[in-house]
């Protein structure tokens, strides 16, 4: 009985809140109906005390937790979620990612998955990933960089092919009408790399070993070789990475 009055007088309650609410100007409602909210939600929280059924909240939100975990990681999947799940699995640091930068696009290799993927740096589209675009927008950015930025031709020429096979060649040089942008990117791919831009290459920081320097090119290299069917210009930096690690190690 006493919990059928207490319904009853939320019930009223709410009602006349909402009436109250609608009456007030529009920069006053939002207040107003922040201030309810919470109102609201520690009523409820009172009700199942008094009631005993405090039980029931604990169980929702245990429930709600664990759907959102099973959820998740089916974003990727989506073209409006892929770039917040990409900043979200960096962030969290669950497994070592390897990077690339260029003028144009921050690349990154999972080593668990083998899975690449770009951050842009520059454009419009500044802070949005690769893997939130469609074929013809990336075809459309690979023919820009060509133009603007030609020592990230090769590295999104990567991505692409690994993403969609060769086919997309054949579309990018209909539309650009010139493979001039792969010849500059070859040519401006020759600058030194830094022992930094080594470190990031193989996913270490710089207090590795040369152990773990051999480990993680060795690792690398298993899944991106091009002879397994992965990409030249990767192993090249990674072959390039290795070899100055090892070399600044010596000295």
């Amino acid at each position: 009985m006493l919990v059928f009055v207490a319904l009853i007088a939320v019930v009223i309650i709410g009602y006349i809140t909402v009436g109250y609410i609608q009456t007030l100007k529009q920069e006053q409602r939002k207040k107003a109906g922040a201030k309810a909210g919470v109102l609201a939600f520690i009523a409820g929280l009172i009700l199942l005390t008094v009631t005993g059924k405090l039980y029931i909240l604990a169980a929702l939100g245990t429930g709600l937790i664990v759907f959102a975990k099973r959820l998740f990681p089916f974003l990727r999947y989506f073209p409006l979620f892929q770039g917040l799940f990409q900043k979200a699995k960096q962030s969290a640091g669950s497994s070592k990612n390897s990077t690339v930068e260029t003028s144009l696009l921050k690349m990154t290799l999972d080593h668990e998955s083998g899975e690449i993927d770009g951050e842009l740096l520059d454009t419009v589209s500044e802070g949005k990933y690769l893997s939130e675009f469609e074929l013809p927008d990336l075809i459309s950015l690979y023919i820009l960089a060509g133009k603007q930025y030609p020592d990230s031709t090769e590295i999104l020429a990567t991505y692409l092919d690994r993403k969609y096979g060769t086919d997309w060649r054949e579309a990018a040089n209909a539309e650009s009408g010139s493979q001039e942008s792969g010849q500059n990117a070859r040519e401006s791919d020759n600058t030194e790399m830094t022992v930094i831009e080594a470190y990031a290459v193989l996913g270490l920081d710089n207090n590795a070993t040369e152990e773990e320097i051999i480990a993680a090119h060795r690792k690398l290299m298993l899944k991106l070789h091009p002879d397994k069917g992965g990409s030249n210009y990767l192993a090249t930096k990674i072959n390039q990475a290795k070899d100055l690690l090892v070399s600044s190690k010596d000295k």
